[in-house]
């Protein structure tokens, strides 16, 4: 196993538990595709998610490599995105931003695994803005 080389495309297959502080939590799942840089290692994703109730989000937004040392990384990230509220959260609205960080160890040359945290809400502007956290175990293969 190298070390953190340049950036490369990637996949991230992610498992995980929304609605953390709630008393209602929902299994889910989520997919993410990181491109190249676009700026220095801030770096454009794509990605959607599914919980068990069927509540959907699909999103756009940007991601920043922290590389900590040879094999572990920080990201912390940022989205834009629709939300579908299937039979488990009412987010209030449409359009719900996505922020969260990510901390991840190399395992192999192609492989990363790590877990996140991210909190998605309307900021404000609809009238509801209960908002909902997530915590999730994560899969990255490098393309």
């Amino acid at each position: 196993m190298g070390a953190i080389n340049g950036p490369k495309r990637e996949l991230t297959v992610a498992f995980g538990t929304a609605n953390l502080f709630d008393g209602s939590r929902y299994a889910g799942y989520g997919l993410e595709y990181r491109d190249l840089p676009v700026w220095r290692k801030l770096r454009p994703i794509i990605g959607f998610s599914n919980t068990r109730e069927h509540d959907q989000y699909a999103y756009i937004g940007v991601r920043y490599f922290f590389v900590l040392n040879e094999v572990w990384r920080f990201n912390p990230t940022f989205a834009i995105g629709l939300y579908n509220s299937g039979n488990g959260i009412n987010l209030g609205g449409r359009v719900e931003f996505r922020s969260g960080f990510e901390f991840s160890r190399q395992i192999s040359d192609r492989v990363h695994l790590g877990f996140g945290f991210s909190h998605l809400s309307n900021s404000r502007i609809y009238r509801s803005n209960p908002g909902t956290e997530t915590l999730e175990l994560s899969l990255t293969i490098t393309l």
